[in-house]
């Protein structure tokens, strides 16, 4: 039975209430999205984030203008807020692909429109993609490819989540930040995904602080570098510091963004994967974290 107590729409502050807590479809490419929803919502979480990425059931090459429109409904009658969205947007795309990326792009802007209803930002987040260049030699390139995507963004009226990645060159808070002080655009800002900073061996604290000012969007996992390969698990299987790092979203005044529970293919594509038990495993740790931080 799904619970009665459905969070608000509106934006509140932190003093007001614990931090939300939000699920990726990331995690359930092998699930009915209409399946999958209702399930999420009945483990407790609070907000959603839908997969735009090709090969999952929703991506918009796939997922028709009705189902989106009727997916919009279910989750809007769920409690949930409008959902943000998993983009997975080759920004860095070669000049012979740019104009095939664009194409791909504006169906997944167009998409996330479809399931708005609400006064929350449009929020799609992604990395630069595949055919981003070496930071060292190809940092101002990267800048100027978020820079045509930010105005793309714009005339859809939806803001692009930023998000640094481990395992790749861009991969520290720190450049993070570089690039989206030197961009300053208004529609791109920073997907404050813990998990890849912490991997790569940035401090939690040092990280949630730098980043905040410029971050929309919360995401976490846990993981390791063993002999140079990236090695994610579950939030809560890990050894991040999960009420240290939601009490740092609190006294950084983001407090009030959901956090969204991610889980990678590392996990997912596991013939032993059971969704539901992994939702619940994260949810439980999530929730013990949040209420450690009251």
């Amino acid at each position: 039975m799904l619970k009665n107590h459905f969070i608000s729409n509106s934006i509140v502050s932190s003093t007001e209430m614990p931090a939300k807590l939000g699920y990726s479809t990331y995690a359930l490419k092998m699930v009915d999205p209409f399946e999958a929803l209702p399930k999420i919502r009945e483990i407790g979480y609070e907000a959603i984030e839908i997969c735009l990425r090709n090969g999952w059931p929703t991506s918009p090459n796939e997922f028709d203008i009705s189902s989106q429109k009727s997916l919009s409904k279910l989750s809007e009658r769920l409690g949930f807020p409008s959902p943000i969205f998993f983009g997975s947007i080759n920004v860095c795309s070669t000049e012979k692909s740019r104009d095939e990326m664009v194409k791909d792009t504006l169906k997944k802007f167009r998409m996330a429109r479809e399931l708005h209803y609400d006064d929350t930002p449009i929020l799609i987040t992604t990395t630069p993609g595949n055919h981003a260049p070496p930071w060292d030699s190809g940092k101002e390139e990267i800048k100027d490819a978020f820079l045509r995507l930010g105005d793309l963004a714009s005339n859809h009226e939806v803001t692009i989540a930023i998000e640094a990645h481990a395992g790749t060159d861009f991969e520290t808070p720190d450049k993070a930040i570089w690039l989206v002080e030197q961009t300053q655009h208004p529609n791109l800002k920073l997907d404050l995904d813990i998990s890849h900073f912490y991997v790569e061996g940035a401090d939690v604290e040092y990280s949630v602080n730098l980043c905040a000012p410029h971050s929309v969007m919360i995401h976490i996992k846990d993981g390791v570098i063993e002999n140079g390969q990236v090695k994610y698990c579950l939030t809560g299987e890990g050894t991040i510091d999960i009420a240290g790092f939601v009490s740092s979203l609190q006294k950084n005044g983001i407090g009030h963004l959901p956090i969204y529970a991610e889980v990678s293919v590392q996990q997912s594509e596991n013939i032993n994967y059971n969704p539901w038990d992994t939702a619940q495993f994260c949810f439980d740790a999530l929730d013990l974290a949040r209420k450690q931080t009251k």
